[in-house]
């Protein structure tokens, strides 16, 4: 039995964001079937993370270097010209104080009966959470409130454990899958940024045949950063490694009774994590032990024995990247939960953290922690019916000075660990001593020549800096390699020749000067030469534009080839069409000609491509029914003139954000322009909808008035995702999915099994699903009266 309370409230944040109702457990179900129930994992830093240098002066000596990372950090060793000059420890203290995070989700009533959790979190600071009966949430912590994402429904398994890696990819194992009639899958993967994916849209990572012959659940999960997958079973004491895409899993762990000592026994958990050695951690009733590739496991970590003496047992464990360890759990005699730290080779743990749970009663403690260093620890009463999980975090403050002033020149990095003992190393910085900025002239060999002349051009830097760099251009097309020299024999008259210097000089940092543009005036001599015409500028991006070459002094059937930005474009006609040009494209044509460089070159058109406007398809704005509303439509890029057509009901039809007052539905077509007549023409509806109304009484007598209960009303594209009335037992009498707002016929018509229910009062609970993709949740009560 479970309990189901619902009230008229309104949710008020978009998506399924209340859970009600939990069924009443055993312990023995909790531990027997699901060993590896509580686990937490994400260790967001064993594979790498973001850190970045800036300065927010200058990249001269004395400027002070800054250190930017997307992880707490702890400990900061600088680097100059690769050796280590100086080493920062920052301080940190973990709160006592918990704060419980708001953690709710709307489910059917068959779905009301979650129990057990998992934790995780990804490095955007996002916590997950796993109910046993396969729904994952994610929550993003906004202050004191949470907002959720109902993400994944793994319809029908019965979830044994989750691993979230640190861009916020979920993989979940499952356990009745591996016994039941039929079943193929062992883990799901879910996407990062998935929302309510349900299968079989959700991967299958590891199909059940990878591991034959099952007697027990392989029921804990690890994932590390080659994306192998490590497998658990706490009964039997095997651990799999799960390469991507194999076809087996290889055991590379097992034993009953000797390298682990609790395995079979009923009152412990199973766990597994790894650390970047390689190391195996695992959970055996109240031991933690360490398994090294090739040896024999060993322990790491006791609380106590397999057969409970002191009254404790251990739910789960966190490794950070000092291979300490978190452990988590409760004391049947002071009805308390903990958490203590085991720093490597510790002989006893130091507590860190406790709470008082309900007295006699068993509560399962999963632990995770987050880049920052917060604690995360859930809560769920087993023994007793409650409205969901808890889940409390226990903040980390921490403090490091990240800046470092240089006194020298010379190449800087940082390596830096962060909260949780994970090393990683910035980029390189350079700081030089103050100088001029630098700047070029060039110089050429011949500036009026015959065709076919080489030429050669010359580059005089002043103030070079580090790392010069050279890229010459000729009438804006990329020329030469990277050198203060360019030559060359094929130029056509007109042609401009310059020179971009790029450096790190000074304080300045990266910098660019432009050199002098020399312009050639080349002489065909009586050879064949080529010129083509500038189109229309500018130029609407993606529309088709023709250029045509016109030839002087050339063959009956001269061979042309054209050019983009100096590429061919293996087009050899007299004229050249595209429609994909982008902004300062470079038009150049070539011909075979009988000169003796056996080529002519036409001149080089540079062209003004104009990115016209677009308007974002199947928008829509609704308005109830007599109101008004500013229209305000989703358009890319610059509009330079609006139109609105019909002018009807509009305040302005000639501006972007006119008032709209229709009187019914209407569509708008909307032209918008920028430079050069580019622009785009879309549709908007403007829908004026009567409000969403749920009715409060329904008379289902048949006389063809009030004769159903349903939902009245609400804006275009809405659904009711699921709707459920229920007696005042919380038994469902009716459910619908996927029907129309308005729609009568999808609504109770007060009878169950084709019997009128009894009069009185019953409970509503409406999902709507709008247009935006976003959900509301209504309850509240009917009555149904004669």
């Amino acid at each position: 039995m479970f309990n189901l309370l619902l009230d008229r409230r309104v949710s008020a944040q978009p998506g399924l964001d209340r859970i009600f109702g939990v069924m009443t457990k055993t312990l023995i179900y909790l531990i027997v079937l699901h060993s590896c129930i509580l686990l937490s994992h994400a260790v967001s830093g064993q594979c790498g993370y973001k850190t970045t240098i800036h300065t927010n002066n200058n990249y001269c000596v004395g400027s002070s270097l800054i250190v930017t990372s997307t992880h707490a950090l702890q400990k900061i060793t600088w680097y100059q010209n690769g050796q280590p000059i100086s080493t920062v420890a920052g301080s940190q203290s973990l709160s006592t104080q918990a704060i419980q995070i708001p953690i709710s989700l709307a489910l059917d009533s068959l779905l009301s009966l979650a129990g057990d959790v998992r934790l995780g979190t990804d490095d955007a600071d996002n916590i997950y959470i796993l109910y046993d009966v396969g729904y994952v949430l994610r929550t993003k912590l906004l202050g004191t409130s949470s907002e959720m994402a109902y993400i994944s429904p793994v319809a029908s398994i019965d979830a044994t454990d989750m691993y979230v890696d640190p861009a916020g990819n979920v993989y979940v194992a499952s356990w009745n899958d591996q016994f039941s009639t039929g079943a193929t899958t062992l883990v799901w993967e879910v996407p990062a940024g998935s929302v309510s994916a349900r299968l079989p849209d959700i991967a299958t990572v590891v199909p059940l045949s990878a591991i034959p012959n099952l007697s027990s659940p392989v029921s804990c999960i690890f994932v590390d950063c080659q994306k192998n997958i490590y497998l658990y079973n706490p009964d039997k004491g095997a651990i799999y490694r799960y390469p991507p895409g194999a076809a087996a899993a290889t055991l590379i762990g097992s034993g009953i009774g000797t390298w682990a000592p609790c395995i079979g026994y009923t009152w412990g958990y199973g766990a597994i994590h790894m650390d970047q050695a390689g190391n195996i951690f695992f959970l055996s009733g109240s031991y933690v032990m360490k398994l090294a590739p090739g040896a024999a496991a060993t322990t790491v970590a006791v609380q106590g024995s397999c057969t409970r003496d002191d009254n404790r047992l251990i739910s789960d464990f966190y490794l950070d990247g000092n291979d300490t360890i978190y452990l988590s759990g409760f004391n049947y005699n002071t009805n308390t939960a903990f958490v203590e730290k085991w720093s490597p080779g510790a002989s006893a743990g130091q507590q860190l953290l406790s709470f008082s749970l309900q007295k006699n009663t068993i509560g399962n403690i999963p632990i995770t922690m987050d880049r920052h260093g917060n604690i995360f620890l859930g809560y769920n009463n087993s023994s007793v019916n409650r409205a969901g999980p808890n889940v409390y975090e226990y903040k980390r403050a921490t403090s490091i000075d990240s800046a470092f002033t240089p006194t020298d020149t010379g190449s800087y990095y940082a390596v830096v660990t962060d909260i949780q003992g994970y090393t990683a190393t910035s980029d390189t910085f350079h700081v030089n001593a103050p100088t001029n900025a630098p700047s070029i002239q060039i110089t050429a060999t011949a500036t009026s020549t015959p065709v076919c002349t080489p030429i050669t051009f010359t580059a005089q830097v002043t103030n070079p800096g580090f790392y010069p760099a050279y890229q010459w251009m000729v009438s804006g097309v990329p020329a030469g390699g990277d050198s203060s020299s360019y030559s060359y024999n094929l130029f056509a008259n007109g042609d401009e020749v310059y020179c971009i210097f790029s450096t790190q000089a000074g304080c300045a940092g990266p910098v660019q000067d432009t050199s002098n543009v020399i312009d050639l005036s080349i002489d065909p001599q009586g050879a064949a030469s080529v010129t083509i015409a500038t189109p229309k500028d500018p130029i609407c991006q993606g529309a088709a534009v023709t250029l045509t070459a016109t030839v002087t002094n050339g063959s009956n059937s001269p061979v042309f080839e054209w050019l983009v930005n100096g590429d061919s474009t293996g087009d050899v006609s007299s004229s050249f069409t595209r429609s994909n040009f982008s902004n300062d494209d470079v038009v150049t044509c070539l011909i075979v000609s009988d000169d003796a460089c056996g080529l002519a070159k036409s001149n080089s058109i540079p062209l003004t491509v104009s990115i016209p406007p677009v308007i974002q398809p199947g928008q829509i704005f609704t308005i109830p029914r007599g109101g008004s509303l500013t229209l305000d439509p989703v358009v890319s890029g610059t509009v330079n003139t609006w139109a609105w057509m019909p002018g009807n009901w509009l305040s302005d039809s000639s501006i972007a954000d006119p008032v709209a007052d229709p009187p019914a539905t209407i569509t708008y077509s909307l032209m918008v322009e920028a430079n050069g007549g580019c622009g785009d023409t879309a549709t908007v509806l403007v829908d004026v909808f009567t409000p969403l109304a749920i009715p409060n009484a329904f008379t289902p007598n048949g006389d063809g008035r009030n004769d159903r209960f349903y939902v009245l009303g609400g804006p275009v594209n809405s659904v009711v995702e699921s709707f459920g009335v229920f007696n005042r037992w919380g038994q469902e009498v009716f459910k619908a999915h996927d029907t129309a707002p308005g729609d009568a016929s999808a609504g109770w018509d007060g009878r169950v099994n084709g019997s009128l229910a009894p009069l009185g009062t019953y409970v509503y609970v409406v999902i709507m699903r709008f247009a935006t993709g976003a959900r509301q949740m209504y309850k509240g009560t009917v009555e149904m009266i004669p």
